[in-house]
């Protein structure tokens, strides 16, 4: 008989950090499919600055999302090290 494995801790049983992963690829994704919807509307009715800023503003919101995802992994690594506290 098979001895059952233990209950995983992780979330949806991935390895560490891969839910926060797909979470910010999920962001980027659906900021990147309006962004680009509504930059084609805009351009076909023919405004152009307010396209260009929108894409302005994608990458805005790509860089927060980038920066976030990063930050909370060097975050908790260095949180991790053995001398952090001293």
């Amino acid at each position: 008989m098979a001895a059952a494995s233990p209950p995983t801790t992780q979330p949806l049983g991935k390895p560490a950090g891969s839910v926060r992963a797909y979470l910010a690829i999920g962001i980027l994704a659906a900021f990147l499919l309006t962004h680009a919807a509504a930059a084609a509307w805009l351009l076909h009715g023919g405004n152009v600055e307010a396209a260009v800023g929108l894409l302005g503003a994608l990458a805005l919101e790509a860089g927060t999302v980038t920066g976030f995802y990063f930050g909370s992994r060097s975050a908790r690594a260095e949180a991790a090290r053995p001398d952090a506290g001293s």
